[in-house]
């Protein structure tokens, strides 16, 4: 499997945009989790966001996750040699603190090589990313 993903982040305007892409670079169609594609405000914590420097993570104050078992219409197909960009706003999902501080944002999911078997995911992180917000 040979898929990549990465963020990019517009913190202007007192919102917080992550745009994630993802790329398969592949011979195979794959999966990936159907929020990242569609989801104007995906449920539970998709991203890690974490002060910068020190660590800590900003606490995700956002509408939680459904559980339940996995289902094939909770993935969304990228076909090879494709890509897929999404935008998300995640200023009210995550516990900003207020003034202007650096941040360091990641994704660390899962890819699927195969619609048939839920449970065989792949890990599919993303490279950190710094971004500066202002939150009033």
């Amino acid at each position: 499997m040979n898929v990549h993903a990465s963020l990019s982040v517009d913190a202007r305007h007192d919102k917080v945009w992550i745009t994630f892409r993802a790329e398969n670079r592949g011979e195979r169609r794959v999966w990936l989790p159907r929020a990242l594609a569609y989801d104007p405000r995906p449920a539970g914590r998709v991203f890690d966001v974490r002060a910068h420097p020190g660590g800590a993570p900003i606490p995700y104050v956002g509408p939680a996750a459904a559980h339940g078992t996995p289902a094939a219409a909770d993935w969304f197909e990228l076909q090879p040699h494709s890509a897929h960009t999404h935008t998300i706003d995640i200023t009210a999902d995550y516990a900003f603190t207020p003034g202007d501080h650096t941040y360091e944002l990641r994704y660390a999911g899962a890819v699927l090589g195969d619609i048939h078997q839920l449970e065989a995911t792949t890990p599919l992180v993303t490279e950190p990313v710094l971004f500066r917000h202002i939150t009033p």
